[in-house]
């Protein structure tokens, strides 16, 4: 755990106008609140080079100190929390995993069916190839669409927390820089490319700010 609580404060009163927004806008909207049931927690993770932060399904959320290099401020910091929760809030993990097993299973039922054509494959090759295959084709583009899909909700949370949204972009100019150029190509990765992620974001960001302006909590 890192030693800077300046920081860790910052992160959970970020997290807090999050939580409350975020129960207060599906309650105004007559919606079931996804996080009634979360016991949030945040802490902080001293890896100056990980640039990186994530939260488990119930609102458990770590952010590493490497990526407090790409936020730089709280506006920024909220950016990545928002689209951290937003995961968590579309139940990401879970699609993932099912998706991950019906792809299992339906291989097996395929090499079944077909006489064992596909361990044929994998034995010839030395290797996955149809798992290969599977990730590049099925999985990746997937988890794109969340990744994607996360970036729209964190905005949304973000601005109904009284963010200031448009440091979302930034972020990802400043990632783009502290990569070099070294993001793999976007098909064999399981995110958007920076170039995309920050005209996505752009696309998105006036309709944003109009239709989810910042929550008044009483």
């Amino acid at each position: 755990m890192s030693d800077d609580i300046k920081t860790l404060n910052e992160i959970k009163e970020i997290g807090k106008k999050m939580e409350d927004s975020i129960s207060e806008y599906f309650d105004r909207e007559g919606l079931e609140d996804p996080t009634k049931n979360f016991d949030w927690e945040y802490i902080l993770i001293d890896k100056k080079k990980v640039r990186n932060a994530w939260c488990m399904p119930g609102g458990k959320i770590a952010v590493y100190t490497g990526i407090l290099d790409a936020t730089k401020n709280t506006n920024g910091l909220a950016a990545v929390m928002g689209h951290e929760i937003a995961h968590a809030v579309a139940k990401h993990s879970v699609e993932r995993a099912s998706r991950g097993t019906l792809l299992n299973v339906g291989t097996r039922i395929i090499d079944i069916a077909s006489g064992g054509v596909l361990s044929d494959i994998n034995r010839t090759t030395g290797q996955n190839t149809v798992g290969l295959l599977a990730q590049l084709g099925i999985l990746n583009p997937f988890n794109r669409k969340q990744e994607s899909e996360a970036d729209y909700l964190g905005m949304i949370f973000s601005s109904l927390s009284g963010y200031d949204i448009r440091e979302t972009v930034k972020i990802w100019e400043r990632m783009k820089e502290l990569n070099k150029g070294k993001e793999p190509p976007e098909f064999m990765s399981t995110h958007p490319s920076s170039d995309n992620r920050i005209r996505d974001l752009n696309e998105k960001m006036n309709e944003v700010i109009l239709d989810y302006p910042p929550i008044k909590l009483t």
